[in-house]
This record gives structure tokens, C-alpha cells and sequence, in this order.
């Protein structure tokens, strides 16, 4: 990889770090009202739906390799998050809420995959 393309990873990762915590942020009454991850899963299934939108567009060429690892690896790595999601899930299970421990990782896993094949048919569309 060249410096330039190092250098627009670094950024993307800055971008989407920053993204996450709003994303937290503006989630955080919903989340603090009901108890449950909402504002992890919400980002974990945009993240899946952008990243397999994005590699089918790269697998395409529609777009470059350069915007796939500064969008994907970058944006889409600081953005999303697993261990977050598994400290989330654990949370939970402490909390004794089983139900909805069940729920936000069928949600997730169900979500995300569903999310991360709908970018991908949209991608081979576009």
C-alpha cells in the first residue's frame, strides 16, 4: 500500500470513529429508556448493509481499490464494532435478561446478514 492510500485509511478510521460515538450519542436516550443495545445493533446493521454495498461495488469496479479500504476498512471498521456487541450481549446476561440477550444476538447476527446481502444485491445492481 502506498503513504497516501495508508494515510486515507487512518482518516476513514478517524471518520468513523467519530460517526460510532454520534451514533451512540444520539441513541442514548433510547438506549438509557428501554435498557436494551439499540444504538450498537443500529450501527452493526448500517455498517453490514454499507460494507457489503461497498465490496460489490469494488468487486465491480465501480469503485476503486482505495475507496474500498478507506470507506470500508477505515469508515466501516471504526464504525462498526464486535466486541462492543459482545460486551453488550454479556451485559445483558449479567443484568439477568436472558430474553433479551436472545433477541439482540439473533437481532444482530439475523440483521446484520440480512443487511450485508441486501448491500451486496444492491451493489450488483448499481
Amino acid at each position: 500500500m502506498t503513504p497516501a492510500l495508508w494515510f486515507s485509511l487512518m482518516l476513514g478510521g478517524a471518520v468513523g470513529a467519530a460517526c460510532r460515538q454520534g451514533a451512540v450519542l444520539a441513541l442514548t436516550p433510547l438506549v438509557a429508556r428501554t435498557g436494551f443495545p439499540y444504538a450498537v445493533l443500529t450501527i452493526n446493521v448500517l455498517g453490514s448493509f454499507l460494507l457489503g454495498l461497498t465490496l460489490a461495488l469494488a468487486g465491480r469496479g465501480v469503485v476503486s481499490e482505495a475507496v474500498r479500504v478507506a470507506f470500508g476498512t477505515g469508515v466501516l471498521g471504526a464504525f462498526t464494532t464486535f466486541s462492543t456487541f459482545s460486551t453488550e450481549l454479556d451485559g445483558l446476561l449479567l443484568r439477568g435478561q436472558a430474553v433479551s440477550a436472545l433477541l439482540y444476538a439473533l437481532g444482530s447476527v439475523g440483521l446484520g446478514l440480512t443487511a450485508a446481502v441486501a448491500g451486496r444485491l444492491l451493489g450488483a445492481r448499481l
